[in-house]
This record gives C-alpha cells, sequence and structure tokens, in this order.
C-alpha cells in the first residue's frame, strides 16, 4: 500500500518530504528552515488533513501565498505543481500523495485511487483523451458527448439517459453503470436508470454507498479494491466482484444534481485516471441536459397550473360540474397510459383534457347552471360549447395541439357525433380517449334529476357503445384499468365525506398522490384544489 507524502523543493535545489507534516519558517528546529528575513519564525505549516494535503498560514508578518493567492489560517488544499511561497520564498509541490481513503461497502473495503475536483466549464473544457485513445474511439466519445443536447430536447428523457447510459457502459468497457440523482424532498440519492454490459447478467443497480462520498466531497473519484486488506476481511472482501469504480458528479454551472456510477469487475483492468477525466466530462455534458429538462419540467408544471386554474373559472360558473375536469384528466391519463401513448403525447392530453369545457365559458348561465333537463333548442345551444372553446384555443399562440380534444371530444365512432360529424380513425386519437373519459364520468356524476350510475353499470353502458359512440380499443383498455378508476373514485368519496363533515385531515398532497403516481400527470395546484373542496358535490356535464 502507498503511504502519504509530500516533496517541497526550492530554488536553490533543496528539497524536504514528509509522509504527515511540514512546518515552515525561520526556527532552525522546524522541517523546512528558511533562512530569509522575509519569512517568519513560524511562517507556515504544510499537513495531511481528512481530505488530502493542506497549508495553512501561521500568523506571519508577510504572508503566504497558494499558486498566487493570499491565505489565511483556514486550511487550503494542495494539489501538484503548485507553488507555496512564504515571504519571498517560493516552495514548490513536485510530489503529492495523500492517505488512502478506505470505505466498506457492500461488505468490502474500496480506496479512493484519484480524484478530480474541477467546475462544470473545467469539466467539458479538460475534455483531452489522449491521442492513442482519440485516434482508436475518440468519434464515439464525441457522440457520447452529445448527450447533453440529446436530454436537453429529448421528448422522452427517461429513454435518452438510458440510452446514453448504455452507450457509456460500452464505451468505458464498464461491467454495470448508474445514474443516481438528487431527492429534492429528502436530499438523498435515488437510482434514476441503471444498465449492464451486455454479457453480464447482475439484475440491481449498484449501491450509492460511494456515490455519496462523491457527492458529499464534490469531486468526481476513481475507487479501487483494497486488495492489501482482502487476507483480513472476511470472505464478502475476497469474493467480491468490483475491483474498480468511478463515481463521477454531475454538477450544472450552479449545483450538484447527482452522480454517475459505472464499474469493472474482478476479470477486467481497473479503470485509470484517464478514464475519471473523461468520466467527469461526461458528467458534466450529462448534467447540462438533465438541468435544462427539469427547467422544461418547472415551465410545463406552471403552464398546466395556469390552463387548469382556467379551466376550474369554468367550473366555478356550474355548481353541478364540480371536480369533473380533475376526474376526467385522471380517466384519460389512466386510459392513455393504458394503450401506449408516448409521453409527450400524454404530457399534451393531460393539458389539453383540463380545457376540453373551456368553451363553456361562452355559455349562457340560465342553460349552464340550469338544474333540470336541457330542452332541445338549449342543448344545441350547450353543444356549442366544443367551437367557441376552439376558437378560444386557436386565438392563443403555441396552444394548437389542445385543438383536437376542445373541439372533438364528442365526435363518436360512427360519425353521429359533433361537431364535424368525424368517423372511426378520422377522429384524433386523443379526443376518443377524452370521450370516453367524459362519458364515464358524466354517467357516475349526481344531477339534480338524477343520481350518478353506479360503477358497474357505467362501464356496462361503455361496452354496450363500443363500436358505436366510442372506439373499442379505448372501451377494451378502459375496462382494463377498472380496478384503479375504482380506486380513485373510493378515495374521491372518502374525501368528499370528510370536506362534508368538517373532519377534513386528508392534505392537498395526499388528495393529488393517487392521479400522480398511477398515471404520471402533474399534479392540480394547491389552490385550485381549494377551490374544488368549496364546490357543490352534485355534478353535471352538457
Amino acid at each position: 500500500m502507498s503511504l502519504p507524502r509530500i516533496v517541497l523543493s526550492g530554488s536553490d535545489q533543496r528539497t524536504w518530504a514528509s509522509s504527515c507534516h511540514l512546518r515552515i519558517g525561520r526556527l532552525p528546529e522546524l522541517e523546512v528552515a528558511l533562512d530569509d528575513v522575509s519569512v517568519s519564525r513560524l511562517h507556515a505549516e504544510v499537513y495531511l488533513g481528512e481530505d488530502g494535503w493542506v497549508v495553512r498560514d501561521r500568523g506571519s508578518s508577510n504572508g503566504t501565498h497558494l499558486s498566487g493567492m493570499r491565505i489565511g489560517r483556514t486550511p487550503q488544499q494542495i494539489r501538484v505543481n503548485d507553488t507555496i511561497q512564504v515571504g519571498n520564498v517560493s516552495l514548490n509541490v513536485t510530489e503529492l500523495r495523500g492517505r488512502p481513503l478506505s470505505i466498506r461497502v457492500e461488505g468490502r473495503s474500496v480506496q479512493i485511487a484519484a480524484s478530480a475536483e474541477r467546475s462544470w466549464d473545467e469539466a467539458l473544457e479538460a475534455f483531452e483523451p489522449s491521442e492513442e485513445r482519440f485516434q482508436r474511439d475518440g468519434r464515439r466519445f464525441l457522440k457520447l458527448m452529445r448527450a447533453g443536447y440529446r436530454l436537453a430536447h429529448a421528448a422522452d428523457p427517461d429513454f435518452a439517459l438510458r440510452q446514453t447510459l448504455d452507450e457509456a457502459v460500452a464505451f468505458f468497457g464498464a461491467r454495470r453503470g448508474g445514474v443516481f440523482l438528487t431527492d429534492a424532498t429528502s436530499g438523498q440519492l435515488l437510482v434514476r436508470t441503471y444498465a449492464v454490459a451486455e454479457q453480464e447478467a447482475l439484475g440491481r443497480p449498484p449501491g450509492k454507498t460511494l456515490a455519496t462520498v462523491a457527492l458529499r466531497r464534490r469531486r468526481s473519484v476513481l475507487f479501487k479494491d483494497s486488495a492489501e486488506a482482502a487476507p483480513f476481511q472476511a470472505d464478502s472482501v475476497l469474493n467480491g466482484d468490483m475491483t474498480s469504480i468511478i463515481c463521477a458528479v454531475l454538477r450544472s454551472p450552479d449545483r450538484e444534481l447527482g452522480v454517475l456510477h459505472l464499474d469493472r469487475g474482478r476479470n477486467q483492468e481497473p479503470f485509470t485516471e484517464a478514464d475519471l477525466y473523461l468520466a467527469d466530462s461526461l458528467a458534466a455534458a450529462i448534467a447540462l441536459g438533465l438541468d435544462r429538462q427539469e427547467l422544461v419540467t418547472r415551465h410545463h408544471e406552471l403552464f398546466l397550473q395556469t390552463i387548469t386554474a382556467l379551466a376550474q373559472a369554468v367550473e366555478l360558473r356550474d355548481t353541478y360540474t364540480g371536480n369533473h375536469t380533475h376526474r376526467v384528466t385522471a380517466y384519460a391519463m389512466l386510459l392513455a397510459e393504458e394503450i401506449g401513448m408516448s409521453p409527450e403525447d400524454r404530457r399534451h392530453l393531460q393539458a389539453s383534457t383540463a380545457l376540453h369545457d373551456i368553451g363553456k365559458i361562452g355559455i349562457d348561465d340560465a342553460i349552464l347552471r340550469k338544474p333540470g333537463r336541457l330542452t332541445g333548442p338549449e342543448f344545441e345551444q350547450m353543444k356549442t360549447h366544443v367551437l367557441r372553446g376552439a376558437e378560444i384555443i386557436q386565438m392563443i399562440p403555441g396552444l394548437r395541439w389542445a385543438l383536437p380534444v376542445v373541439r372533438g371530444h364528442h365526435e363518436r365512432w360512427d360519425g353521429r357525433g359533433y361537431p364535424d360529424g368525424l368517423k372511426g380513425e378520422d377522429i384524433p386519437l386523443c379526443a376518443r380517449v377524452v370521450a370516453v373519459a367524459d362519458a364515464f364520468d358524466a354517467m357516475t356524476s349526481d344531477r339534480p334529476y338524477r343520481p350518478g350510475m353506479p360503477v358497474e353499470r357505467a362501464f356496462e353502458e361503455l361496452q354496450a357503445g363500443s363500436g358505436t359512440h366510442f372506439d373499442p380499443r379505448c372501451v377494451e383498455a378502459f375496462l382494463r384499468v377498472r380496478p384503479k378508476v375504482e380506486e380513485m373514485l373510493e378515495q374521491e368519496a372518502v374525501f368528499r365525506q370528510k370536506a362534508e363533515s368538517g373532519a377534513l385531515t386528508v392534505s392537498y398532497r395526499e388528495m393529488n398522490q393517487q392521479l400522480t403516481s398511477d398515471t404520471g400527470a402533474m399534479p392540480i395546484p394547491a389552490a385550485v384544489m381549494d377551490a374544488m373542496s368549496e364546490t357543490p358535490m352534485p355534478t353535471r356535464q352538457g
């Protein structure tokens, strides 16, 4: 095992070496005794700290400088080729070897073999593979470095991240790779995704112990097994299957997002420092894409909250449609996931479903709030809400993707719907999905002139309308998610009872948990939930 060591050299060719401590000053008994009037009696000291070699001033008259920067009594990290200036005397750090840090993980010991503590800019700018390696696989790595761009513009960020990790595992010859991201609530590292080499049969993600060490130290680290300690450890050390691990910190220009983990097994050559620096550069590129994706997600959440509040404004005009938008959106998202709609299409569907009845804002209150059945002319007037909604959507730049749902959610599979009489596959799929969700909520919701249907009968009505009113594929898929639908209705019933009795203790977060966990949908804003809870519960849908 290599022992810690530091070597300082002066301009007069003298050198000083130590494995733990060097005091610098004019006193002859010091390890580094300098006969110079600009140097104080005890000027500075260099010693091996917990995180490596450091230097600090000891209250000197003329100050201590580390590579041109004046330092005080607070210890400052030293690197190879740094210059320590005490008074007018300069000392160069020509050799530096820290104490190997040994960490117990998964029943064995590993040591830090090298580390990289670079900023985001430095990590990207430092991408300089050796000439031999660049000739061999430089193009592959340049393609891999485009991960930040791919992640930033991916319609499916999880797929893009997994693809990047697969490529990283192949490029570095790793046995396994993983991406850990910091949870915003707990601050703990959580596995976002992991990958294994094609020839490996590992079925579990890597542990997060070493990744946590790297993140806390805010530096990318190369770990190796403590082979020297193996005879004194348990069998798990001897039989351990990781000999070399890279934990590269995912850092954006202003924060650390998580850690990129790569490991090799005992039958592979260990990673080198060059591998560590390449992985550090790759981690910076990945972090750039993840950071932008988070920004896009926050923007989408704000947008969704805005349009949901707009849709709620319509519901507040109609005392019989309380919580209708929330339920239809939840049903539509369950159905969309079941039929395999893409994540991007589901995001659009979620927002457009929230707006599907936005045209009712233009319907006269006498019709919208009528407690009884609508007459023929009144129903014709109510049907115009889809056209009014389409006009509103067309006036808002960037919302045209919501038009098929807003305009087409009352079309019928047999062509007898409105407003355009579209038939079969001519009806946009998103509109067919919302048609099923909207009809189910209408049937199961109470109205002043009739109670809501039992859930079992509502499903029977959907089956009866399959192939005439509804897309058969959507009906079949909705029947498959029936247990989730019934669970959501039971939870809402409990919530309603507590609200009416004044014993409501469920939190906004808990109320939204079912929607977000089962469908991947964005949560309904707290202010909107508050408004929903104040809305009379008998419902009506036109």
